[in-house]
C-alpha cells in the first residue's frame, strides 16, 4: 500500500470499553465478565486503524473532551499510527460505551450521551480542513450537517467519499435526508437493515440497491454479515458469499470491511478485487479475539484469501 495514499475519515470518537461475558445479561440480572479492555472506538477510528494497519497514511477527523480519556485517545490512536485532527472541547466528556460481548460473539452496547451540538463548531468550519490533502473521505450519519458538509466540499474538489449508513442513521435523520446525504457520496456501504428503512416496498435487495444507486453514488454495498455481500455499480449487480469461519467478536467488522475495501479500491484494485480483501479481512478480525477489535495485517488478509477464502476467489473469478 502506498505511503502516500491518505484517506480521512470522519465521525464520532469514543472510548470503548468491552466486557467479556458467558451471556448476555437478562433483566435485573447481574453477570461478571472474563476480560475487560479499553480502546478508541467508534466508526471513523476502526476505520482509520484498519488503513494505517495495512499501510495507508490514514487521518482521523473529530472531537474528544479535555479530560483525561480524551488525552488517552490521542495517545493511542498515535501508537496505532493514524494522524489525529481530534479537536478538544473544553468542560466536555469524552464519549465512551460499554460493549458487552457473549461466548457465541453476541453483543450488547451501550452509549453515554453524544457532545451537545452547540458545542461544536460550525458545519461550515470542519469543511474547512485541507481536504485537498487526501485522496478519499470516509464517514458515516452521525452529525448530518457536519457529515453533509465535508461530502458536498469533497464533491466540489473531485474527492472521492464514502458514506456508511446504519439503521440507527435513517431513524435520526429520516429517509429522505439519508437519501440527500446518499445522492453526495461516491461509495455507499449500507448493511440489511438499513436498507429495509430506505427502501420498504422493495421486494429484493436488488431491487432497494437499484433504489439507491439512482439517487447518484458510483458504488452501493449492502453489507449482510454471515451472507456475504451485494454490490451495485454501473458494471452490474453481484453477490458474494462471506468467508465461514468461528465468530469469536463481531465488533467493528462491518468498519473493517469497508476500510480495507476503500484502501484496496482507492489504490487502484478492481471492484471485485476490493471485495474478495474486504471480505477475507471480516473474516479475520471476527475470529481472532473476544475481548478487542482485530485489526488485521496484509498478511493475515491475503492468509485468509487464500485458504479458507479459496471459494469466494473461485466464485468471484467466475
Amino acid at each position: 500500500m502506498d505511503l502516500e495514499q491518505r484517506i480521512l475519515s470522519f465521525g464520532n470518537i469514543v472510548m470503548d470499553g468491552i466486557y467479556h461475558v458467558n451471556e448476555l445479561p437478562v433483566n435485573n440480572e447481574k453477570v461478571f465478565a472474563h476480560q475487560v479492555n479499553w480502546a478508541p472506538g467508534g466508526t471513523a477510528v476502526h476505520f482509520a486503524n484498519q488503513s494505517a494497519k495495512i499501510g495507508t497514511r490514514a487521518s482521523v477527523l473529530g472531537w474528544v473532551g479535555n479530560d483525561s480519556i480524551g488525552i488517552q485517545l490521542l495517545q493511542l490512536l498515535e501508537l496505532n499510527g493514524v494522524e489525529s485532527s481530534l479537536h478538544h472541547i473544553f468542560n466536555a466528556q469524552t464519549p465512551t460505551s460499554i460493549i458487552m460481548v457473549d461466548d457465541y460473539g453476541e453483543k450488547a452496547v451501550v452509549l453515554s450521551p453524544p457532545m451537545e451540538e452547540s458545542r461544536l463548531p460550525a458545519p461550515e468550519e470542519v469543511a474547512l480542513y485541507d481536504l485537498q490533502e487526501i485522496n478519499h473521505l470516509h464517514t458515516h450519519l452521525f452529525l448530518k450537517p457536519y457529515v453533509d458538509s465535508l461530502l458536498r466540499e469533497c464533491r466540489k474538489l473531485g474527492i472521492s467519499s464514502s458514506l456508511d449508513i446504519e439503521a440507527l442513521s435513517v431513524k435520526s435523520w429520516g429517509v429522505e435526508g439519508v437519501k440527500d446525504s446518499i445522492a453526495l457520496a461516491t461509495i455507499i456501504f449500507v448493511n440489511e437493515s438499513a436498507l429495509h428503512y430506505l427502501s420498504p416496498l422493495a421486494m429484493s435487495i436488488e431491487k432497494s440497491l437499484l433504489d439507491l444507486y439512482n439517487l447518484g453514488p458510483d458504488i452501493i454495498i449492502c453489507m449482510r454479515g454471515k451472507s456475504g455481500c451485494v454490490v451495485k455499480s454501473e458494471q452490474g449487480m453481484w453477490s458474494y458469499p462471506s468467508i465461514e469461519v468461528a465468530t469469536s467478536n463481531s465488533l467493528a467488522a462491518g468498519d473493517i470491511f469497508a476500510s480495507v475495501f476503500m484502501n484496496r479500491y482507492v489504490g487502484g484494485a478492481t471492484i471485485n478485487e476490493a471485495i474478495c480483501y474486504a471480505t477475507a479481512a471480516s473474516a479475520v478480525a471476527i475470529s481472532r479475539s473476544s475481548i478487542a477489535v482485530h485489526y488485521p495485517t496484509l498478511k493475515e488478509i491475503e492468509d485468509m484469501l487464500h485458504g479458507k477464502g479459496q471459494r469466494l476467489l473461485d466464485e468471484s473469478r467466475g
